[in-house]
């Protein structure tokens, strides 16, 4: 860590304050957990799930959190968690409280292990036999309130329900793959959007299937993403990785054209997430197209933030051996890394101040979940959160990157010397504050995993002379940190909101 001293010149409150700069060291190397990000591995590939057998998850837990398990290794790298809930049994009649309970069940098991999942829903893996369009209808209802109630642990929906493994492809009662889009398809689509929570992605198996629901090949644009719309939440998921240009019918245009919708997918990635699996059984195949430059160009191309650890076995075989396994650890999804801050030394209670933090994403993809930024005022007493307006679903690779704003510093934080830290909590209640699902920046030194913060290895002298900031902020509300019940709220005036604003 290099520190320099120099004056800056704030002009909000039109005087030269000392600030310093730190610059900080990147960790390129390590290997480390991060949230809804990574490697996945799945779990209830072939359990048809019934009343007496309602889990997919419970039913693994003794091996997959096992740390005697030859995998339990890779797993403590991982954040996330492959789940299909096979519903055969189902096919001609309602789902039971008992698949309900299980499935809640499951969920509960995730978030004490601070796991997240990539869920999907589907009637076979053996054959094509899935449910008649009434019976998916009720099943997507009945799933709603569960989906809404477990989003924290939720990363991913996958349309899932339509074809075997829920891929939309070969299908008893959806018609086959060239019917991207047909009537009874529209209609679980609608049914999906309805039911996925509104701040979580629903992904799609093939491009098209996105392009002709909204009737157009435009990709999502800057100023139309994160807002909340179904063209915003629809994503995309590939199970055909590296399987020839086209990657098996993924990028399809219906015409044998695969270049427009690769380039659309490209595009649209930067807004929405994107993932899945590499279907290449073949060895002699898995040996040209598992080389490192080759999987990681299109990881990054396409942005992908997760991606299956086993299956299928000749490649993810060949990325470990030949070190790109270690590598995707590292880069799938984001990875944040802490380049300067720029911060006053001497901060008055009630005032704002400038700061300046500036930072780079190495990874393939920026993060998709809304997820809220603070800025930490922190000593041996307590800490003072401040919330910033720095949103990290914006920090996407290859841009350069910063967080510039004026904040208010608390009236009420005592005078004294602060650490500063960087902190990036769950934006769930539930598990804001688990440090497990916080953002740790690839940087040395600066990770406390106890807090699930990011130390900025500096400190600010604060002096707080009763309470009177600058004569702009004698009516504007002071904000700072409450827990109650576990959930970091924040409290304005005498009003109480969570991470995102909400008033609690």
């Amino acid at each position: 860590m290099k520190k320099n001293l120099f004056l800056l010149g704030l002009c909000f409150v039109a005087t030269t304050m000392q600030a310093t700069v730190v610059n900080y060291t990147f960790d390129d190397t390590s290997v480390f957990p991060n949230p809804e990000r990574g490697f996945t591995e799945e779990l209830g590939g072939e359990t048809m799930l019934s009343n007496t057998n309602n889990h997919v998850v419970q039913a693994e837990a003794d091996w997959y959190f096992d740390p005697e398990d030859e995998n339990y290794g890779d797993r403590q790298n991982q954040t996330l968690v492959m789940l299909m809930y096979y519903l055969g049994n189902y096919r001609t009649k309602d789902l039971s409280s008992q698949i309900l309970q299980g499935f809640d069940d499951d969920m509960q098991i995730l978030r004490q292990h601070g796991f997240k999942c990539v869920l999907r829903f589907a009637y076979d893996w053996n054959s094509k036999n899935d449910a008649t369009l009434s019976y998916v209808k009720k099943h997507i209802a009945s799933l709603k309130p569960h989906l809404e109630a477990n989003k924290d642990v939720i990363y991913v929906l996958e349309a899932g329900f339509v074809g075997r493994w829920g891929e939309w492809y070969y299908s008893s009662n959806f018609g086959n793959k060239t019917q991207h889009l047909n009537e009874n398809r529209r209609q679980v689509l609608d049914a999906l959007l309805d039911a996925c929570p509104t701040n979580r992605f629903l992904l799609t198996r093939y491009a098209m299937i996105k392009t002709e629901y909204f009737g157009d090949t435009q990709p999502l644009t800057w100023d139309k993403a994160f807002k909340g719309t179904d063209r915003a939440r629809l994503g995309h998921h590939n199970d055909a990785f590296l399987n020839d240009y086209g990657n098996d019918g993924t990028y399809d245009d219906g015409d044998g054209n695969y270049t427009a919708m690769r380039n659309y997918i490209a595009q649209e990635t930067l807004y929405v997430p994107n993932g899945g699996e590499c279907n290449v059984e073949d060895k002699n195949l898995a040996a040209i197209v598992a080389q490192q430059d080759t999987t990681l160009a299109e990881l990054r191309r396409f942005h992908w933030s997760f991606c299956g650890s086993q299956y299928a076995e000749a490649v993810t075989n060949k990325w470990r051996s030949n070190g790109t396994f270690e590598e995707m650890n590292r880069v799938l999804g984001y990875r944040l890394q802490l380049t300067s801050t720029l911060i006053p030394d001497n901060l008055t209670a009630g005032d704002r101040h400038r700061i300046l933090i500036r930072l780079v994403n190495k990874g393939c993809a920026p993060l998709y979940n809304e997820r809220p930024v603070y800025l930490v005022l922190k000593n041996e007493q307590t800490s003072y959160p401040i919330l910033l307006q720095a949103d990290p679903r914006r920090w996407i690779p290859g841009q350069l990157l910063s967080i510039s704003e004026l904040v208010t510093i608390p009236a009420d934080i005592p005078s004294g010397t602060y650490n500063l830290y960087l902190y990036l909590p769950d934006a769930s209640p539930s598990i804001a504050a688990d440090p497990r699902y916080a953002v740790r920046f690839a940087n040395v030194g600066t990770w406390d995993a106890s807090t699930g913060m990011n130390d900025l290895l500096c400190s600010v002298t604060v002096t707080n002379e009763g309470g009177q900031g600058i004569e702009i902020q004698k009516t504007a509300p002071q904000v700072h940190k409450v827990l109650r019940n576990g959930q970091l709220l924040i409290q304005k005036g005498t009003d109480y909101f969570d991470a995102l604003g909400r008033k609690q």
